[in-house]
C-alpha cells in the first residue's frame, strides 16, 4: 500500500505545476516556484522528480498512455472501423489537448524547454511504432523505414497541434478532421 503522504504530495506537485504551466512556459518555471505552490520543500521535489519540465511530463503522460491503450484494445476487439478508432483515438488527444491547452500553448512553442514537446512526439512516435507492427496494412510503400516514417508522423502531428493552439482559430472538430487528411492514405 502506497503512503498516503506520497500520494499527497504527488497530489500537491502535479496540481502545483498544472497551474503554474499554465500561465508561464516551463523553462521560467523553478523548482522553488513549484515547491512554494506546493508546500513542499527542495528535498521532497527532488524525490519526486528532477525539473519542473520533467514533473510536468509525469503529469501529462499517463493520460496519453491510456489513450494509445485504449485506441489499440479498440483496433484488437474490432467493433469498429480503423478509420473510426483513428478519429475516437484523435479525438481523445484532441480533448487532452483542450484540457491541458494553456500548458501547450505556452510550452510548444518555448525555445527554453522542449519537455513538453517531446512527451507528444514520443507519444505519437510509439503509438505510430506500433501501429505500423501490429495494425499497418500490407499497402505500405515499398522501402518504406517504420522508424522513419512514425518520426515523421509523430513531429508532424505535434507541429499540426502547435499551430492550431497558437494560429488563427479552428474548431476542435477542424483540427480533428485535418488530422485525420495528414495522415497517410495507407494509414489505415
Amino acid at each position: 500500500m502506497v503512503d498516503a503522504r506520497i500520494v499527497q504530495t504527488t497530489k500537491a506537485l502535479h496540481t502545483a505545476i498544472v497551474e503554474l504551466a499554465s500561465t508561464s512556459p516551463v523553462s521560467s518555471i523553478t523548482v522553488a516556484d513549484v515547491t512554494r505552490a506546493a508546500g513542499i520543500n527542495r528535498a521532497t521535489f527532488y524525490s519526486h522528480a528532477t525539473s519542473p519540465g520533467a514533473l510536468l511530463t509525469d503529469v501529462l503522460t499517463p493520460e496519453l498512455d491510456s489513450i494509445r491503450a485504449d485506441d489499440f484494445a479498440a483496433r484488437d476487439a474490432g467493433a469498429a472501423s480503423p478509420a473510426e478508432v483513428t478519429r475516437k483515438g484523435m479525438e481523445r488527444v484532441v480533448d487532452h489537448i483542450v484540457k491541458y491547452r494553456d500548458i501547450y500553448r505556452l510550452a510548444l512553442p518555448d525555445p527554453l524547454d522542449a519537455s513538453t514537446h517531446r512527451v507528444l512526439a514520443r507519444h505519437f512516435e510509439e503509438s505510430s511504432r506500433t501501429h505500423f507492427e501490429l495494425y499497418a496494412t500490407s499497402d505500405l510503400p515499398e522501402g518504406l523505414s517504420k522508424p522513419l516514417a512514425a518520426g515523421f508522423v509523430a513531429h508532424g502531428l505535434v507541429g499540426v497541434i502547435e499551430n492550431w493552439l497558437t494560429g488563427k482559430r479552428a474548431s476542435r472538430k477542424t483540427l480533428v478532421d485535418n488530422i485525420l487528411l495528414l495522415l497517410p492514405a495507407w494509414w489505415d
